[in-house]
């Protein structure tokens, strides 16, 4: 009769691994959003500039760290991952047209 392991939810350690990791780029892409949208926010309640153009916003990893943190609870992210996630929802929500980032620096 074979013996049949039992394994923690079904999973191998790479596996359970390979779901976190997707997990909390998850995660961190809601956090890109939120600090896209609260930065936009805050762009439209402003007056626009002296040339008669809307002004332009910044939305950094910073934030994006931030808004992981308050959130998610997510305090040991690399900034190079966040910058990642932040590069794909700005370009993804068309960022370009009225904010800038600091992503693509790092």
């Amino acid at each position: 009769m074979r013996r049949l392991v039992h394994r923690l939810g079904g999973r191998s350690p790479r596996e359970r691994a390979a779901r976190q990791a997707r997990h909390v780029r998850a995660q961190l892409g809601v956090a890109a959003d939120i600090a896209i949208t609260a930065r936009r926010r805050a762009l439209a309640g402003g007056q626009p500039g002296r040339t008669g153009r809307a002004a332009r916003g910044r939305v950094t990893v910073d934030d994006v760290l931030e808004y992981a943190r308050q959130h998610f609870g997510l305090v040991a992210v690399p900034r190079e991952k966040a910058a990642a996630v932040l590069r794909a929802r700005y370009e993804l929500r068309g960022g370009r047209r009225d904010l800038d980032t600091d992503a693509y620096t790092l």
